[in-house]
């Protein structure tokens, strides 16, 4: 009677939905049965086998059942291919089988990953390797043979992936394949389009790309064209005259680091349209195009601390930079981007960058020890910084004793396919080389523990908060490039909920703030503390004098403003919340949700 060897996983996968995993399932617990295995487990998955590992659905099903399943130490698969596809995910699996010590049997070869005694030999390394190399060779092979065929089809206009241009539309052939042919009325655009832009229309001799946009719209043109990129990109668009080589930037699935492949796969596709224009005006269009370009220097001439954080409350875009002197006095603020829109949004609101700028500083400023945990990320220690060199230095290293592991095993697999070599010579040196990596890993290893405890010992030294800040705040505040790097590092989006002549009141959403407003008990009574700001704070900023800008923030995540009230349980004046001597009903609504930060005016040349 055959020993009842318990419980196995069956591990099936299939790469699409039409797929059946029913005939892997039975094909396998039968011939598991004959192994002497009696009690099943079934895995099954619909995922590619080119997927990168954390995407790997199946095999983290696999390992979280095995964690609770210790019983569970066989696996059985048809064959290498349904675990994956990609040599290096299979050397990592294989490395995971090994040292939780788990059995592989392959049906359709007869492999197995450890013998009788419970070891894997260097043969069954090579042979592991040797089934994953064909199982990557074959999908490769099929998928440059499809890449082939597509490029094929696209030079005669077939078969055209990804979003269709402006001026055509897709049809089925008759042989079922994908065409482009011209949309009618959107084609005789383009042509009205390119030939406005190089001729002039009505009274407009040289008209700008804003003009046509703006022109487009009053013509109740497609949506597309209202918009001055969409109408630049149109008027570059070389497929218009009938042909184009495209030079599209993919990432490579096969790439993994310390290794020749390349991490973008480039791809020049011949792509073949219905011409709408021809070639002699869209090269006219290009030169005048070239020729209209600006050759004045774009580089930054201004850092503005708030950049892409400030959003207008009309139409949603960002505030940006205005840089002015007036009479030798610098007046330099922020207004909505959306002004030179096509359609030009319609706040026509100013506000100060100095004011704006300190505030959301000073703010940041409320919480030193979130400021001093940040300075040290973002500005950290010579000796942390040289750690650091290290530590990554010796991970790299450990990195490339594993790539060149994977190498030796392709070598030996070269060598085997094309080469009459004796095989027990091949594994000799095989085993000899695996050995010495496998003792400069093990040195490594204790070289890694060794710097990640000096690591720790020197954190713990830039724990003085007071110290971080005196040392590196006056750095940090004299220099525009590093003062924006910091507050971007917290501010997410800045809201405008108020801005009049006596009152700015902003909502600040923090990527990292400190902990929300907390209530201690001490001896039976409520006491507020707070030093901190939440991820959702409101400033109200008091201008009546302009000489000495009031500032309190609120922590509440939604804040209602009706006319000149705050909304804290019930409407209270904005002005009240200055107020030195406020009602004993509104003290208390106001020392709970309101405190007043200093407003430390920044003096950098704006």
């Amino acid at each position: 009677m055959m020993e009842d060897k318990g419980c196995a996983i069956i591990l099936v996968r299939v790469s699409t939905v039409i797929q059946d995993y029913l005939p892997q399932v039975d094909d396998l617990i039968n011939y598991a049965k004959k192994l002497g295995y009696t009690q099943f487990y079934k895995i099954e998955t619909k995922e590619s086998g080119l997927a990168d590992l954390n995407d790997k659905e199946g095999l983290e099903r696999l390992k979280l059942f095995v964690k609770d399943n210790k019983e569970y130490k066989t696996i059985f698969a048809t064959e290498l291919s349904r675990i994956g596809r990609r040599q290096s995910i299979l050397h990592q699996i294989k490395e995971w089988l090994i040292t939780n010590k788990i059995q592989l049997h392959l049906k359709d070869t007869g492999y197995s990953l450890f013998d009788s005694g419970g070891n894997i030999s260097a043969a069954g390394e090579i042979m592991f390797t040797l089934y994953g190399y064909f199982a990557e060779s074959e999908v490769k092979a099929k998928k440059d043979r499809f890449q082939r065929a597509k490029k094929h089809l696209m030079k005669l206009g077939l078969s055209i992936s990804g979003k269709t241009l402006f001026g055509y539309k897709k049809q089925t052939s008759e042989k079922q394949k994908s065409t482009l042919i011209l949309d009618e009325k959107n084609s005789d655009i383009v042509k009205q389009i390119f030939n406005w832009y190089l001729n002039g229309y009505e009274n407009k001799e040289s008209p700008s790309i804003r003009d046509i946009s703006l022109k487009c719209l009053k013509e109740n043109f497609p949506r597309y064209t209202h918009s001055k990129r969409n109408v630049n990109k149109l008027l570059k668009e070389e497929g218009y005259t009938g042909f184009k080589v495209t030079n599209n930037k993919r990432k490579n699935l096969n790439y993994v680091e310390f290794t020749n492949e390349e991490k973008y796969i480039i791809t020049q596709n011949e792509i073949k349209y219905p011409e709408i224009i021809d070639r002699e005006l869209f090269d006219a269009v290009q030169r005048k195009l070239k020729l209209n370009n600006t050759t004045s220097d774009k580089a930054n001439k201004h850092t503005t601390l708030l950049s892409r954080m400030v959003v207008c409350p009309n139409c949603g875009n960002y505030y940006t930079g205005d840089y002015r002197t007036v009479k030798n006095i610098i007046k330099n603020s922020l207004r909505c981007g959306g002004r030179s829109k096509t359609v030009p949004c319609t706040n026509k609101q100013v506000i100060s960058m100095s004011m704006l700028d300190s505030a959301i500083w000073s703010l940041i400023k409320t919480d030193l020890s979130l400021l001093s945990e940040t300075i040290n990320q973002l500005n950290p220690d010579e000796n942390i910084e040289i750690l650091k060199t290290n530590k990554l230095s010796i991970e790299n290293k450990l990195k490339s004793i594993e790539s060149e592991k994977i190498q030796l095993e392709n070598g030996l697999i070269t060598s085997t396919i094309h080469r009459n070599i004796n095989l027990s010579n091949l594994i000799s040196t095989f085993e000899s080389r695996i050995k010495k990596l496998s003792k400069d890993k093990e040195t490594l290893q204790k070289e890694l523990v060794k710097v990640k405890n000096q690591f720790s010992i020197s954190e713990k030294k830039l724990m003085n908060i007071e110290d971080v800040i005196v040392k590196n705040i006056d750095s940090i505040e004299s220099n525009r490039i590093l003062l924006r790097r910091y507050i971007s590092y917290f501010v997410n989006r800045i809201e405008i909920l108020l801005h009049d002549k006596k009152f700015t009141i902003l909502k600040i959403n923090f990527k990292s703030s400190g902990k929300e407003r907390r209530i201690i008990d001490f001896n039976g009574r409520l006491e507020y503390v707070d030093s901190e700001y939440g991820t959702f704070t409101h400033i109200v900023l008091d201008k009546r004098n302009t000489l000495n800008i009031k500032a309190i923030k609120i922590t509440k995540a939604n804040l209602i403003i009706e006319n000149d009230e705050i909304n804290l349980g019930q409407l209270i004046p904005i002005e009240r919340l200055f107020d030195t001597r406020p009602s004993d009903t509104e003290n208390k609504l106001i020392s709970r949700d309101v405190n007043r930060f200093n407003l430390t005016k920044l003096n950098l040349i704006q």
